[in-house]
């Protein structure tokens, strides 16, 4: 099964980013051009999944909102992925009072529920892109920062590395040469599963006005406005609901396939 996995969830994955590369020139309709007159239509060779509340098209709605959710979901993997790691690499090797710190403010945060901080940090700071970067960096960095730190507590007493430290190799050597390549699998398994955290939880907090607004397509944001009609027009929340699961399906399948192949 590590071959099918590996190849859907690639497969899945690049499709949605072909999908927002194109995005400019394979939409139909201009996704913020207004036609009241056409709102809430059905799917028709004009409009393939119909048109909202305000007469967008829906079709060019969804493809344009890959070009906002996946680079602020990627950000919002990448960016807690490389404090924490450089916070574990950090503990890891040299220990002492930093790491006691660090170790004991990571407990604190992971004495909350990741959802409630991050609510209040959105809230705190405000709706839209940068407050939810802050806000999952700000919470997202833990995980990274204590596997990375119990993997470097392995590699640090392995033969290679007491060997380069021995012939008088410096710390910055050792763990960009020896230790911190040898952290980046793990770390790779673990990103690609957080991406899935992050695409639900991008939409999740658009979804309750936290996140990107109106009239900015996003997935979250969409199902939201869609609400109402959701009895006469249920396509409106549906397609956005299966594009979010596809996708968040296909980091999944990346994920577990990265993590059999290791344990192979």
């Amino acid at each position: 099964m590590k071959g099918p996995k590996l190849w859907i969830g690639a497969g899945v994955v690049g499709l949605y980013v072909l999908a927002a590369i194109l995005a400019p020139w394979i939409a139909p309709h201009d996704p913020l051009a207004q036609d009241v007159v056409s709102a809430l239509q059905g799917p028709s060779a004009a409009h393939l999944l119909g048109t909202d509340e305000l007469g967008r098209d829906q079709l060019s709605r969804i493809l344009m909102a890959a070009r906002i959710d996946l680079p602020v979901a990627a950000l919002a993997t990448v960016l807690p992925c490389l404090l924490g790691t450089a916070l574990g690499v950090i503990c890891g090797y040299f220990g002492g009072w930093f790491d006691a710190i660090v170790m004991r403010i990571s407990d604190l945060l992971q004495a909350f529920p990741m959802y409630i901080l991050m609510i209040v940090l959105v809230f705190s700071l405000g709706p839209g892109v940068r407050s939810l970067l802050i806000s999952f960096t700000a919470v997202g960095w833990v995980v990274y920062a204590r596997l990375v730190r119990a993997e470097v507590l392995r590699i640090r007493q392995t033969e290679y590395v007491t060997a380069a430290i021995t012939a008088g190799f410096g710390a910055p050597r050792v763990i960009v040469r020896h230790v911190l390549p040898n952290t980046l699998r793990q770390t790779l398994i673990y990103l690609t599963s957080d991406l899935v955290f992050a695409v639900t939880a991008l939409a999740a907090f658009s979804f309750l006005g936290f996140g990107i607004q109106q009239p900015t397509p996003e997935w979250g944001s969409m199902i939201a406005a869609a609400q109402p009609y959701i009895t006469t027009q249920a396509l409106l929340t549906v397609v956005p609901g299966l594009v979010i699961t596809v996708l968040a399906l296909g980091f999944a399948l990346l994920g577990d396939a990265l993590q059999e192949r290791k344990r192979a």
